[in-house]
């Protein structure tokens, strides 16, 4: 580990090689990784899984700096436009932000993980306090988190991940369009704070088809079928595998607690149940900002270019990709290829793949 002692100076010279990866809330400092030389972080259908798989430098920033380096470089990116994507899951958000990218107006980037950390964190604050209001008998290190501290944060994380993207961007795309988990739904009242003049897209599944999709997808393996048709016989079905924290975060909230059985099932029914609830709440509250466009997945799956040229426009964008031979060949790519494609949620199943492999 090697000290830097002008934090400053050094993100002004190399900082647009790093890109936000995490929050490291133990050491209070946000984690950046540098890929590889050469390396397309865009290429993996994830992000975040591609900044683990390539990471050759790691750079911490310590909360205490963290305002003085956003600053330094927030000129740079000030014209940049932001566009977050909320979704229920399973409901082509991954094939939307693969054919975002592939036009030559925006640039898009699916589930950085830095959200949904700050997500999970702020849950588990809300959550603590709502359990126990005295502080003194909550150990949780960011049980007590100032929410105004959470806003900074968001802003100050995305204003990094921007000068990132826009300076390693060959064509300098200054329309960022986010893929979010659908757990960060949840933290929507601080989106708001922190992103006044952002767009916002949700798009959303009919309940039936979200859940028979997860069910696919998980069932996809005979192996692992088999697995939890054991352990549901034999009653055990809590101890199937982990189920991460984020899926749960419905699930585990005091609207789902007492009536789920724990299992990965009923997880994903209080996840399109949860998201569905949320994105009406944050419509009541801030009408004029949840949300720009509202995108049912049908209309996506139907016409594809026809769909994406629609929600640009209600963005304010104008795209004409037959003026462009190959971007109009790059769009065709991305919709014909599996959005997940080199995951273990890429459906290889070839009787599965036309329903579904174009589902986030």
């Amino acid at each position: 580990m090697e000290p830097v002692n002008d934090v400053v100076g050094f993100f002004t010279s190399r900082g647009n090689e790093f890109s936000v990866y995490s929050i490291d809330w133990e050491q209070e400092s946000v984690v950046l990784v540098r890929p590889v030389d050469g390396t397309d972080l865009k290429v993996h259908p994830f992000f975040r899984e591609a900044q683990r798989r390539s990471a050759s430098e790691v750079l911490s920033i310590p909360f205490s700096h963290l305002q003085d380096v956003a600053d330094a470089i927030r000129h740079k990116v000030a014209h940049v436009q932001n566009v977050f994507v909320y979704n229920t899951g399973r409901c082509g958000s991954t094939l939307l932000t693969r054919a975002a990218d592939a036009t030559s107006v925006a640039q898009a980037v699916n589930e950085p993980e830095v959200f949904s950390i700050i997500n999970m964190a702020v849950l588990r604050s809300r959550r603590a306090k709502d359990v126990s209001p005295n502080p003194a008998a909550r150990s949780d290190v960011v049980s007590d988190l100032d929410e105004d501290d959470m806003v900074k944060l968001l802003t100050n994380v995305v204003t990094l991940l921007n000068y990132h993207l826009m300076t390693a961007d060959p064509r300098h795309r200054d329309v960022i369009v986010y893929k979010l988990k659908f757990d960060v739904l949840l933290i929507g009242d601080l989106m708001y704070r922190a992103f006044p003049s952002a767009k916002n897209i949700f798009l959303y599944r009919n309940g039936m088809e979200c859940f028979e999709s997860w069910i696919r997808l998980w069932f996809k393996s005979n192996v692992v079928y088999s697995l939890l048709r054991g352990l549901r016989r034999l009653g055990l079905w809590r101890w199937a595998p982990m189920v991460p924290d984020y899926f749960r975060s419905f699930g585990d909230g005091p609207k789902f607690s007492d009536h789920s059985d724990g299992s990965t099932g009923s997880y994903a029914v209080t996840v399109w149940v949860g998201t569905m609830q949320r994105a009406l709440e944050l419509q009541k509250m801030h009408p004029e900002y949840f949300f720009h466009c509202l995108l049912y997945y049908s209309a996506l799956a139907r016409g594809k270019e026809k769909t994406l040229r629609l929600l640009l426009k209600r963005l304010g964008l104008k795209w004409n990709p037959g003026e462009d031979g190959e971007e109009a060949e790059n769009m065709k790519k991305s919709f014909v290829k599996d959005s997940q494609a080199g995951t273990y949620r890429a459906l290889t199943s070839s009787f599965l793949a036309p329903c579904f492999s174009s589902a986030a």
